[in-house]
């Protein structure tokens, strides 16, 4: 069992927000239950119908795509997805997204009153701050929509950030808005061209890269974060195929781990992971596994 920002989590998988949708799906395949916690899918205020295809395409040891936060917008989530989500006897994890500061705290208002447990606030592009720079890169801007978040949410704020050269300074000004942890990381960017037409194969050319390559530079972000940042619980995510990929993501200083693609390649991976976790735990402390990259 974890315990972060005074909630107990069964045990530290999580689902992470995009391929399992909003729960229904997924749950045909696997319960939902036996998870530490799911994430839904990013929603917006209005609808997204998502990018054009291709939309994925594989390369040497993941995918790129490029789906753009298709939802349904905040009318439909509520409508069609909310009352399934808060049935869960899990921790669910509220994903959502916008053009602007004011459509975050819009969302938040809109779903406070969910029985999800963590609001996480995607900082990806296309959002907007100050100026236009993308919020999840402004300083001030991520400063000021936390510290916006805290007055209204009645939920623990954490924000989803990807591989930044400057990556503690934007942490630092979330810790100082009043975050209460990050999610770690955003699939990193990536390309493929089609040799014979000498375009790239998706529409919008560049996509996110997931998959099992992305695990050490996943690994290595959350590993410098818990250096600098010892008390601030960390979800870590990229890569995770097998318990012990999610094994190394605690020893660098995860308190959660979250699996994306690999729930698309198999459904019934995280409860294998888990399943192998709990036997491993019989034998190692997670305390004292956790405590690596504080005493490394």
């Amino acid at each position: 069992m974890v315990n972060i920002c005074g909630i107990e989590f069964k045990n530290p998988i999580i689902i992470a927000s995009g391929p399992g949708g909003n729960g229904q799906e997924l749950a045909k395949y696997i319960d939902l239950n036996k998870l530490g916690g799911f994430t839904a899918k990013t929603v917006t205020p209005d609808e997204k119908e998502g990018n054009p295809p291709p939309r994925i395409v594989n390369v040497k040891a993941g995918i790129l795509n490029s789906i753009g936060l298709q939802n349904p917008g905040i009318d439909k989530f509520i409508e069609d997805d909310l009352n399934f989500l808060d049935s869960l006897d899990t921790n669910v994890i509220l994903s959502i997204g916008g053009d602007k500061k004011e459509d975050y705290l819009n969302l938040i208002e809109r779903l406070n009153d969910s029985k999800a447990v963590i609001f996480e606030l995607n900082l990806s592009c296309p959002n907007v701050g100050k100026n236009g720079i993308p919020l999840g890169i402004d300083k001030e801007g991520i400063y000021s929509l936390v510290k916006e978040a805290k007055k209204i949410s009645k939920k623990p704020i954490f924000i989803k950030l990807g591989v930044e050269t400057f990556l503690e300074d934007l942490v630092e000004s979330a810790v100082k808005g009043g975050v209460d942890g990050v999610t770690l990381i955003n699939s990193p960017k990536g390309l493929k061209i089609d040799i014979n037409t000498g375009k790239p194969i998706l529409k919008r050319a560049v996509g996110g890269f997931s998959g099992p390559a992305i695990k050490p530079i996943a690994l290595a972000t959350v590993y410098r974060i818990r250096k600098v940042f010892r008390d601030l619980p960390i979800i870590g995510m990229g890569g995770v195929f097998t318990f012990e990929d999610a094994i190394e993501f605690i020893m660098a200083g995860a308190n959660l781990v979250g699996i994306g693609a690999g729930v698309m390649s198999d459904p019934e991976r995280p409860i294998n992971i888990i399943k192998e976790l709990e036997e491993y735990f019989k034998v190692h402390d997670y305390q004292k596994i956790f405590n690596c990259a504080l005493e490394g």
